[in-house]
């Protein structure tokens, strides 16, 4: 596969514009679920960004680390967050995923503001390089805080949306290794396009409901 400022601009686009069309109908507690594909949209243009810099022989330091942020410290935080706050369920076992993901991303805010970041394409993916102490444990967590919460909900999309991102999490990891976070997170992106489907599925069933309704009134 081959990814290219085009694929991220097409893929930011078209996440921007179904978050913009989606988030207003929306009902409130789904507006959190609208924001994640928004929030990748946004980080798909940074990379995106990059590319443009790269196919010229440059790296924009601006975009690099707008991408890192949401890769290493927005995502270990939002989603063990946000999934408490949906599923109340099992909302004392997104907290302790919570906790990790706060220290995964407080890690991270240090590593970034003093480890130098290289940034190359390789494979055709952008490559980024820095040093990160202990690498395999901060990753193990990192994988912990963002994919647990979803593989233990009790709510079927989160757990559907966890399992296909455990898979293309293992698939880049094994493909592109050296170019794992662009690449998931670009596939991540790319998926999170199903929180939409889930959205407008509840919104067509509320709209039959009150038909329903008003058709059962009028009789």
């Amino acid at each position: 596969m081959c990814f290219s400022a085009t694929a991220s601009f097409i893929a930011s686009g078209g996440l921007l514009l179904l978050s913009a069309a989606t988030y207003s109908v929306a009902q409130k507690k789904d507006k959190i679920l609208i924001a994640i594909p928004m929030l990748f949209g946004i980080q798909q243009a940074f990379e995106g960004v990059q590319w443009l810099y790269l196919d010229r022989g440059s790296t924009s330091s601006i975009a690099g680390y707008g991408f890192l942020f949401f890769a290493f410290i927005i995502w270990p935080v939002y989603v063990p967050a946000f999934v408490a706050l949906l599923d109340t369920k099992r909302e004392k076992a997104s907290r302790w995923f919570l906790a990790v993901g706060c220290l995964v991303s407080a890690y991270f805010v240090v590593v970034l503001a003093t480890q130098p970041l290289r940034i190359r394409e390789r494979s055709s993916c952008v490559n980024y390089t820095f040093h990160l102490p202990g690498q395999w444990f901060v990753a193990a967590l990192y994988l912990v805080a963002i994919l647990g919460p979803f593989l233990f909900s009790s709510r079927p999309v989160f757990r559907w949306f966890g399992g296909i991102i455990f898979l293309l999490a293992a698939i880049a990891g094994y493909v592109y290794h050296h170019n794992f976070i662009s690449v998931w997170c670009f596939f991540a992106a790319i998926v999170s396009g199903m929180f939409f489907l889930f959205v407008q599925r509840k919104r067509s069933k509320r709209q039959r409901r009150v038909q329903h309704n008003i058709t059962a009134t009028q009789q």
